[in-house]
């Protein structure tokens, strides 16, 4: 096998590695404005292999808007201090489709201590992300669940108390205790049911 067939082998090899992790790698020549990114990379974008070169200005027109200056200052981050970097970033593919990915990098100087290169690697973790955010709020879901079941309990406990005393003091004739421990009772109950209240039981209705 000839020194060409075997790197045409290896690449191939890479290219299929690349496809089962969903991963893309990238290196960026920056003086020139040239990108260098492998077949994977641009399937993740939504694009054929190698359909067109991935200036730093196409690049960002395909990062989600709201993510454009985040990434921008990332990169000038690295460029200033030669520091390595880690983010996630959304994309927009060309059906509109928003892809999460978790890309790394880090910048080359060159001999006059300018940044040269910027090459690092983007893996497409769309479903693991969108999963860990159903989990939580799934978790929020639940939470609320509980908060709502306690409340309830909370409430049920204060108004029990409070009619019984209610009726502990029609039973002796005391129509106006009877009035005050029911409006109690209802007040106390109607405070518990706000939003933002704070779920501690009230004082229960004293029996004397």
């Amino acid at each position: 096998m000839s020194a060409d067939e075997e790197l045409e082998l290896l690449q191939q090899r890479m290219d299929n590695a690349q496809r089962l992790a969903n991963m893309g790698d990238y290196d960026w020549h920056i003086p020139t404005d040239t990108n260098r990114w492998s077949d994977q990379l641009y399937r993740i974008y939504g694009y054929e292999p190698q359909s067109f070169n991935a200036s730093y200005e196409r690049f960002l027109s395909m990062i989600h808007p709201d993510d454009r200056d985040k990434i921008q200052g990332i990169h000038q981050h690295s460029y200033a201090t030669g520091e390595p970097y880690e983010m996630i970033e959304r994309i927009v593919r060309p059906d509109g489709e928003v892809r999460y990915l978790r890309s790394n990098g880090q910048v080359v100087m060159g001999a006059d201590g300018a940044p040269e290169r910027m090459r690092g690697t983007c893996v497409d973790i769309t479903e693991q992300y969108l999963a860990e955010r159903e989990r939580e709020a799934t978790a929020v879901r639940l939470s609320e669940a509980a908060l709502r079941r306690r409340q309830t309990i909370e409430i049920n406990d204060n108004i029990v108390q409070g009619v019984t005393a209610a009726m502990y003091a029609l039973e002796l004739g005391d129509a106006d205790g009877c009035r005050s421990y029911l409006e109690s009772t209802l007040a106390a109950a109607r405070s518990m049911m706000e939003p933002d209240a704070d779920l501690v039981r009230s004082e229960p209705a004293s029996l004397d």
